[in-house]
């Protein structure tokens, strides 16, 4: 097995070569932003919808980017085809880099870290859509008044802690409430509910991150003449749902089938989600 190589700070090393200061504050504080993306036979799935998701995280956090888009386009085709991927999910790491002097505030002229590696990918499985997802409601709640529920910053915790909750209950993923109590996504996922055969998904205000595939079933929907709304969602309403499905770059679209060990939903076919989830693929692995 060939070594696999990573792109740091402007060079492709080996993963079991490359080092990070111990001082980093993404390491220390988590002082950082990423994003993942897929790429499927060779092509980058909404790449330019990716690096300024990213772009917009720096900037939430007053991070200034360590190079251009173009760049960092660049950058991550260059670790896909030194690591002779067609087919991978690309992880994309900015922190604020090593501080002069210890502390939470920034230094004035921060050099950022940027860190991009890959791992091979083997598609949205139909498999992992025919048997679904088991969740649970966490007890972590998603603190939607904070600028952090919209982005992907370094520290993510929250769902990690959420996953260990709900993993030892035998759960695949887990749901997070705001504060307010409403829905607000999985772990590592958006929802999406099935009501009277309007698509219901929480809105950004509930603490969402803007997830590109979530973007992509909202247009998709539009296309297939599917109606749809963005708005607070209530816990009870999954029960009420005839179809409930997360979504991320991933895992793609995967039903929900049970939630904290209850049967969910009350289409055994799932027809919406199936249209959906037939139009994606489509989408992914037959784009110009």
């Amino acid at each position: 097995m060939r070594d696999r190589l990573i792109y740091l700070n402007g060079s492709l090393v080996r993963d079991d070569s490359a080092h990070l200061s111990a001082m980093d504050r993404g390491f220390t504080l988590g002082d950082g932003v990423f994003d993942t993306l897929s790429a499927i036979s060779g092509k980058l799935f909404r790449l330019t919808d990716h690096l300024e998701r990213l772009v917009g995280a720096a900037g939430t956090i007053g991070l200034k980017m360590p190079v251009e888009k173009s760049a960092l386009a660049g950058a991550i085709a260059a670790v896909l085809e030194s690591n002779d991927l067609a087919s991978a999910l690309v992880r994309v790491t900015i922190s604020r880099g090593i501080p002069v002097e210890r502390g939470l505030l920034p230094p004035t002229n921060p050099s950022p870290c940027l860190a991009i590696s890959a791992m091979p990918f083997g598609g949205y499985r139909r498999e992992l859509f025919e048997r679904g997802y088991r969740a649970a409601v966490s007890r972590i709640r998603r603190n939607e008044t904070s600028p952090l529920s919209r982005i992907k910053s370094c520290n993510y915790l929250d769902s990690v802690l959420a996953r260990m909750e709900t993993s030892a209950q035998g759960a695949e993923e887990a749901l997070l409430l705001n504060t307010a109590g409403n829905l607000a996504c999985g772990a590592s996922s958006n929802v999406f509910l099935v009501k009277d055969e309007v698509l219901v998904t929480p809105d950004l205000e509930s603490g969402v991150l803007d997830g590109i595939v979530r973007r992509t079933v909202l247009e998709l929907a539009a296309h297939l003449g599917l109606p749809s709304i963005q708005r607070p969602v209530r816990p009870e309403e999954v029960d009420e749902a005839q179809e409930v499905f997360v979504t991320n770059t991933a895992i793609g679209i995967v039903p929900v089938v049970a939630l904290d060990g209850r049967a969910v939903g009350r289409e055994s076919v799932r027809p919406v989600s199936t249209k959906l989830h037939r139009a994606f693929c489509d989408l992914v692995t037959h784009r110009d």
